[in-house]
């Protein structure tokens, strides 16, 4: 089976506002079900769903949550037939980027299910609504993008961008590593690059709040910054900062960008905190290795 690709999913759920005391009391039902869930009481958690479904009509939040029941119990399709449900039903979201929420929930089923193209739909979805990544006749920023980290490199692109915090910044990381590990190297940089951009904004963002004279001079040194701080540190190893940077070298490296490549791993061999990418650097840069393909039963499409 292919590794796993990504990613924890972490909802936090606020109550919110209701002027109507029977929606409130709908919402206190799911917010119920999702403690007796935390507790391991799943039984009691889906009749709580059920009955708030049945008292709403329409409540996409619990849907996907027993969805998430059936995950739990091993019972994969029924999972994704309450996950197609919730999508379907995305408009009535409380909180709108929760529809991203369940898009990432079917993906890492259908990887688990080893269904590659089904998990790389759901991934492009959540990509299509990527404003900084979407490309049009007047609108070319993903491909300079592109081409100024084939052309001036990574510490380049990286004083040339800052994006806001984006929901779609895991399924960026997992498309770019699915499209290595498939032979798609080009949209797989493409891909890196946007989570690597979307990471180092926040981490940057995170120092200036602490330092209003900080500025972005090389990503050596900001890895450096983040090594000294355990919050940072603990960002760039949930994130899969280091895991990005090292295919991205590998995507590069395979579209012909050699000393991009090396200079990528150079800095991902420096680092402690790159784990087993930083062992794995550094055989990159003795004799540099690309990974076997994992077998797409589908023809690969860019």
């Amino acid at each position: 089976m292919m590794r796993k690709l990504f990613f924890a999913f972490l909802v936090i759920a606020a109550p919110p506002l209701f002027a109507d005391s029977k929606a409130s009391e709908n919402w206190m039902l799911y917010e119920r079900g999702n403690a007796a869930m935390s507790s391991g009481e799943f039984g009691t958690a889906l009749s709580l769903f059920k009955e708030a479904i049945q008292n709403t009509g329409i409540f996409p939040e619990a849907e996907m949550a027993i969805g998430d029941i059936y995950m739990e119990e091993g019972e994969a399709d029924l999972a994704i037939r309450q996950y197609d449900k919730a999508y379907n039903l995305r408009k009535s979201f409380i909180i709108p980027d929760m529809q991203y929420d369940v898009l990432y929930r079917s993906a890492r089923v259908y990887q688990a299910l080893e269904q590659y193209r089904a998990m790389e739909d759901n991934l492009n979805l959540i990509v299509q609504d990527d404003r900084e990544y979407a490309e049009s006749e007047n609108f070319h920023l993903r491909s300079q993008v592109v081409k100024n980290f084939y052309d001036k490199g990574m510490d380049r692109v990286l004083q040339l961008y800052t994006f806001d915090r984006s929901f779609a910044a895991e399924a960026h990381s997992a498309l770019g590593l699915f499209y290595y590990r498939t032979g798609r190297y080009e949209p797989s940089v493409s891909h890196l690059l946007y989570s690597i951009i979307y990471r180092v904004s926040q981490v940057v963002r995170y120092l200036r709040d602490r330092d209003v004279d900080y500025a972005f001079t090389t990503l050596g040194d900001l890895m450096a910054a983040m090594s000294a701080s355990r919050d940072l540190s603990g960002f760039a190893r949930e994130t899969g900062l280091y895991k990005d940077l090292y295919y991205l070298a590998g995507s590069a490296y395979a579209a012909g960008s050699v000393q991009n490549s090396l200079n990528l791993w150079t800095l991902v061999a420096g680092s402690q905190d790159a784990g087993t990418y930083q062992d794995l650097s550094r055989r990159q840069l003795k004799r540099p290795f690309l990974e076997p393909l994992i077998g797409v039963a589908e023809a690969p499409r860019n």
